[in-house]
């Protein structure tokens, strides 16, 4: 497996995982013996190497093993990849939706490339939110809709 089929955020989570052994100087083998087998040296190279994908299980007995917050890892993990969880959607789709959840989306829309807003605009965290309470969609509902009524791929 890739690191594009397992995510770039897998593989930087697997990334960290290996750093944060090799920082303490500890091989796979001896960091496996000294959990008494509970976590085999294969399972440390999947999770290093991110060929498969780790559970949130997973991910909390990682972080025991190395002492830190699942979010500390997760979080230099980000930092690794330059994680950005904006959505980037084109105005001009959105505004022609014919999805009857999204009109509050689409007059927004429609009034962004009335004002000279660019035809595909990157919407941050606060964005999706007050869009969402627009709708009166939860934001996860939001997203999914605009990410496939409204999609940007680059």
């Amino acid at each position: 497996m890739t690191t594009t089929e397992t995510g770039e955020l897998a593989h930087a989570v697997g990334t960290e995982l290996q750093q944060q052994r090799e920082d303490r100087g500890w091989s796979r083998a001896a960091l496996a013996a000294w959990c008494n087998n509970q976590v085999k040296a294969r399972t440390l190279i999947t999770w290093e190497k991110a060929t498969r994908s780790m559970s949130l299980r997973q991910l909390g007995d990682a972080s025991r093993l190395y002492l830190t917050r699942p979010s500390d890892l997760l979080a230099r993990a980000e930092r690794r990849i330059g994680w950005n969880p904006d959505l980037t959607v084109d105005l001009a789709t959105l505004a022609a939706t014919q999805i009857d959840a999204l009109r509050p989306a689409a007059r927004w829309a429609q009034q962004q490339l009335h004002t000279g807003e660019p035809p595909f605009r990157r919407l941050n965290p606060d964005d999706l939110a007050r869009l969402a309470d627009r709708c009166r969609l939860s934001i996860a509902h939001l997203t999914i809709l605009l990410s496939t009524e409204a999609p940007v791929h680059p």
